[in-house]
């Protein structure tokens, strides 16, 4: 990971600041103090001040909002140089959080409330990366979404479905459609991982099955995306949109183990399939309800093959206003 602080001097006053872009609403700045402290400063207008008891404690990050001729500052110091690493992936966070901001006010709101999502999560004991399965699996939850739900409903609504991240069984409940979304790897035998007896069980009349299946390519192909690219792409396309709709995709990704590392700019995938099946009642899974008494958890792999004579046009049930 490149440190933006090595090549900035240590200042004998004050502090010496290097711009971070000049394409963002907010003037962003890296920088060093008399100590050689890291710092992350954001300036904005007098008007955009927030609130002092608004601001979060962060665990090895000390906030201030400081006054300055014609604006003001919400200031980030590092306490401890060598933890760099987690304090610029907080850092580039409210950077993309905040880069589609229409003026200062909103700006500023989204870093506070990105920050106070950051004080929940340094409270952990330690960054938990997500693994390569989970990193698949959210790149399919978001592909669905961009690419099928927001065509027929909006962002609003379609962010609304999404209840993997909450824990629920199935990634999606559309009115009375529950669907699953999975991504696999092109090999020679295909296969999905189910990770409990609950998740293939929809609570709703309908159950639809997406699977995904992701290539890796190199980075520089049309086609390519990381996780990264697809979240920073799903907030420029939310930038139009109304602060709950934001608010509520941002708090579904953190709630997901999303924040933004280097880590997740590999690997680069193309998704070259997309299928659609139909669970029926006999669809090949186990459920709660027919697997041997005493058995109370599972986790299992369905054959691919197995799913082809379910395939299936995805048809939404009911949409909003039917009765």
């Amino acid at each position: 990971m490149n440190n933006p602080w090595s090549d900035i001097a240590t200042p004998s006053r004050e502090f010496n600041v290097r711009l971070v872009s000049d394409k963002h609403p907010l003037k962003l700045y890296w920088g060093k103090d008399v100590r050689g402290g890291y710092l992350f400063i954001v300036q904005f207008s007098e008007e955009a001040t927030p609130d002092k008891k608004m601001l979060p404690e962060l665990s090895g990050i000390r906030i201030a909002v400081a006054p300055a001729p014609d604006c003001c500052r919400l200031v980030l110091l590092l306490n401890e140089t060598p933890n760099w690493e987690l304090f610029k992936s907080l850092c580039v966070d409210l950077i993309y959080a905040s880069e589609n901001s229409s003026n200062h006010s909103e700006a500023v709101n989204i870093i506070i409330r990105r920050l106070l999502r950051w004080h929940e999560f340094l409270k952990r004991e330690k960054l938990h990366l997500l693994s390569p399965e989970a990193i698949k699996g959210l790149i399919g939850e978001l592909l669905f979404m961009k690419n099928v739900l927001v065509p027929q409903f909006g962002w609003s609504e379609s962010i609304s479905f999404w209840k993997g991240p909450l824990g629920a069984p199935q990634d999606f409940a559309v009115y009375d459609t529950a669907v699953e979304v999975k991504a696999q790897s092109g090999s020679s035998k295909p296969y999905i991982q189910i990770s409990s007896l609950e998740q293939m069980e929809a609570q709703l009349p309908e159950f639809y099955l997406i699977v995904n299946t992701l290539a890796t390519i190199n980075p520089e192909h049309d086609e390519a995306f990381s996780l990264n690219s697809l979240i920073a792409d799903t907030r420029k396309e939310l930038s139009t949109t109304d602060d709950m709709t934001k608010d509520l995709f941002e708090s579904l990704i953190f709630q997901a183990g999303y924040i933004h590392l280097d880590h997740y700019d590999t690997p680069s995938y193309r998704c070259v399939a997309s299928q659609t099946f139909y669970v029926s009642d006999d669809f090949p899974r186990l459920m709660v309800g027919t697997v041997p008494n005493g058995i109370t958890k599972a986790s299992y792999q369905i054959s691919l093959d197995s799913c082809m004579p379910f395939e299936k046009e995805l048809i939404f049930s009911q949409t909003e206003g039917e009765q």
